[in-house]
């Protein structure tokens, strides 16, 4: 597993935040914020360390896509938490994974595996 990893939580619900964050470090990680809103994850989205980040693409009804355009210039990996389905990605991130809400943690911990090349390890 490439412990360590910092991987930035751009989430509005409190519970769906705190399932983030529980896998993220289930698996190892370091989970940054969560963020819940945009002023918030555009300051954490410029932090130097930042290896990977899941975005919810509506934050108290405001679009996530400003964070998602400063992370892909920074070439940062992420994907997409969403209830409104793939078709609410903008097709400047059409590319993007998207995870649809409501999800369960191992689709969570799958599709970050699949994100940033997360391998599991057996448990001691």
């Amino acid at each position: 597993m490439a412990r360590g990893q910092r991987i930035l939580i751009v989430e509005d619900e409190a519970i769906t935040s705190m399932v983030i964050q529980d896998v993220v470090e289930g698996l190892g990680c370091e989970a940054v914020g969560p963020a819940s809103r945009v002023p918030q994850a555009l300051a954490l989205a410029d932090d130097a360390g930042l290896t990977g980040a899941v975005l919810d693409v509506n934050l108290h009804g405001e679009p996530v896509y400003p964070v998602a355009d400063r992370l892909a210039r920074r070439q940062v990996p992420f994907f997409f938490l969403t209830g409104y389905g793939a078709q609410a990605i903008p097709p400047a991130h059409g590319d993007r994974l998207v995870l649809t809400k409501p999800f369960h943690p191992p689709e969570l911990a799958k599709m970050l595996q699949q994100t940033f090349s997360l391998a599991t390890e057996p448990a001691d």
